[in-house]
């Protein structure tokens, strides 16, 4: 068998497909089958099925030749970084009495392993749901992903997942670790969805599906039973298996929001400030801000060291201080929009439980209705 492909075309596939080899897995494999006049890489494991297809030429196959192998996917993702990734051919040989692809470019050879033939795992069978703007879904899954729980406790959880929520016009993201949530809505173009979809995705499982894609591009979600994922412009197909549990009901956290306490700040100031006093208390995640002044938050380490935020606009009726984990009031922070954002607290006199809702503004001042975010303050 020989062939031929681009090297920025098999070099695009690869970065997706790859995605979905797991090396800890025995049973995880990639897998090149070569048709009439394209090459078809696949990638499977237990959680992922992701598969891509682009032009081959220069075919050179005898009719008793095996047209699928199982390649050696630890040596592939190796070979991602090496391969050209301009419109350059990249040649690909092998015979019976080798167990490798020969791999050639202009300037050099590689070497590709073929491990045992097994019989190639079908296409999962799965829906078109909604068209979205490739680029705002990726840029909500990046923030969002920050907040879902990573303790290996909570993986059987549902604040190890993201949700997705899928209607007609909005799709709204949430995720949670039960002490800072986060949700954003983006709009959506129906393709076939006869009611709402509720999906829940494993952290890990999200990771694979989060991609860089150019301005303009567009997603097609789609899914099933067990299955959720997107096809991209180049019809390649990205899936990760989805979690069987009900979505997680926020509204008891949500409804404990209170307007006692209202400031406007910048941003990244506030981001800025926290992260600055942050560094400075290494043995201690622990911030203060203290809303005590309507012109001013201070942003404190329980070390004395402390930053001024200057208060665009602030009504301050139960003043006090706010303290929270670092880690928590910054992923509730970074999905909001850039530039300025509302804070609103309960009654800071007493010590009580409570959250701090992050407003995201808009260019005009507006609420942004489409994005919610709160953080959960400390005690004590």
């Amino acid at each position: 068998m020989k062939f031929k492909v681009k090297g920025n075309e098999f070099s695009n596939i690869l970065n997706t497909v790859i995605k979905g080899f797991d090396s800890k897995e025995d049973n995880s494999y990639v897998a090149f089958e070569l048709g009439k006049d394209e090459l078809i890489v696949t990638s499977r494991s237990r959680s992922s099925f992701f598969k891509g297809e682009l032009k081959a030429h220069s075919i050179e196959l005898d009719p008793e030749e095996p047209t699928v192998y199982h390649v050696d996917g630890v040596k592939l993702k190796q070979l991602i970084s090496i391969l050209p990734s301009a419109p350059v051919d990249v040649s690909f040989e092998i015979n019976d009495s080798t167990r490798s692809f020969t791999i050639r470019t202009v300037a050099s050879k590689y070497k590709l392993p073929v491990l045992s033939q097994t019989p190639l795992a079908p296409v999962p069978k799965v829906e078109e749901y909604i068209t979205v703007d490739a680029n705002e879904l990726m840029t909500v899954i990046k923030d969002l992903i920050k907040i879902v729980s990573t303790d290996p406790s909570t993986q059987e959880h549902q604040i190890s997942c993201m949700h997705f929520n899928i209607n007609e016009e909005l799709v709204k993201l949430s995720a949670t670790d039960s002490y800072a949530l986060g949700s954003k809505k983006i709009e959506c173009s129906k393709i076939n969805l006869e009611n709402k979809k509720d999906v829940l995705i494993r952290h890990s499982e999200v990771n694979l599906l989060s991609s860089t894609f150019s301005t303009g591009e567009t997603l097609t979600i789609v899914g099933s039973d067990t299955m959720f994922g997107y096809i991209d412009e180049n019809n390649t197909l990205s899936l990760v298996g989805v979690i069987n549990m009900e979505p997680l009901d926020t509204r008891q956290i949500e409804a404990i929001t209170q307007k006692d306490n209202v400031v406007v700040v910048d941003k990244d100031e506030l981001k800025s400030a926290i992260e600055i006093v942050d560094k400075l208390s290494p043995k201690d995640e622990t911030i203060d801000i203290d809303f005590t002044e309507e012109d001013v938050l201070r942003v404190s380490n329980r070390y004395g060291d402390y930053i001024d935020v200057n208060v665009t606009e602030g009504e301050l009726n139960s003043p006090g201080t706010a303290s929270f984990a670092t880690s928590v009031i910054l992923k509730a922070i970074n999905p909001a929009n850039n530039g300025p954002l509302r804070l609103e607290l309960g009654d800071l006199t007493d010590g009580s439980p409570g959250v701090v809702r992050i407003v995201s503004l808009q260019a005009d001042g507006s609420d942004d209705d489409k994005t919610s975010l709160l953080a959960t303050r400390m005690v004590g």
